[in-house]
């Protein structure tokens, strides 16, 4: 962390109580080391795929959908993409205001995007007497987390309290989504027999093809935003043996289609 993104946060913290900051920014913005907040902050992915890890937990905000970490919530924030751009609000849950204290992903519709754009526009700092717009923020941001469909897509990523034989075996996959992998592939990388694998995959609340799917939708949602392949180079390039098995696969992660996702990052 750069002493200009030390400076902001400090900031953000001692910004008065009753109002909302406002911060628009790309890479700039992120690659962030493990630090919080004394207000709640509600992230929104514009463009670009955006990875949160909170605790020993990464989750992955994908473009058109922003997430929102809890006050006092450690977490560091990073990207995989080339062009990443994120509009980020702070503020205070005051009064009988639901304190929603977990962190959670959801989908930002058209109607949602317009708020947050416009909330941003009137940036950086929207204080408690500007014109009752302040009032406005903060229901917005309760009503948007309250009524916007939540996405329930943890990374599932390597983190500390994955045993190491699974880790290796995780990262062999990771390293090699483009390929067709199998699970004596993975379970060979981690010097484990198939079956002892599988159990470890069990273990951990999923099994080996689900975590295989799972990690080539995040990382077809990384190449899809960069925006520099086709639908079918992307399905190709994370190893889907047809564009149609892809397309059925994405659906089941993300509920719409890679064309619909496309769809919505060129509009």
């Amino acid at each position: 962390m750069n002493e200009e993104q030390q400076t902001f946060i400090q900031g953000v913290d001692h910004a008065s109580q009753n109002a909302v900051i406002v911060k628009v920014t790309g890479r700039e913005g992120i690659d962030l080391t493990p630090h919080s907040h004394n207000r709640v902050q509600l992230v929104e992915a514009v463009a670009g795929t955006l990875r949160v890890t909170v605790g020993n937990h990464e989750y992955f905000v994908p473009e058109g959908y922003a997430c929102w970490i809890p006050a006092g919530m450690k977490h560091a924030l990073t990207s995989h993409n080339r062009r990443i751009a994120l509009r980020i609000f702070y503020f205070m849950c005051h009064g009988d205001i639901d304190t929603a204290e977990s962190f959670s992903v959801h989908y930002v519709c058209p109607w949602a995007e317009a708020n947050f754009r416009f909330i941003a526009d009137y940036g950086p700092s929207i204080s408690a007497d500007t014109d009752g717009l302040y009032n406005f923020c903060l229901s917005f941001f309760h009503t948007f987390r309250k009524e916007e469909r939540r996405l329930v897509l943890p990374l599932r990523g390597i983190n500390a309290d994955t045993p190491p034989t699974l880790r290796k075996a995780m990262a062999y996959i990771h390293t090699h989504l483009a390929d067709d992998i199998m699970l004596e592939d993975a379970a060979g990388a981690a010097d484990i027999s198939p079956r002892s694998l599988s159990r470890l995959f069990s273990d951990a609340d999923t099994t080996f093809s689900d975590f295989l799917r799972y990690q080539r939708i995040i990382r077809s949602l990384e190449l899809m935003a960069d925006n520099s392949m086709t639908i079918k180079e992307v399905a190709y390039n994370t190893g889907f043996s047809t564009p149609s098995n892809f397309n059925r696969s994405f659906k089941l992660v993300m509920g719409m289609a890679p064309s619909e996702m496309r769809r919505r990052q060129r509009a």
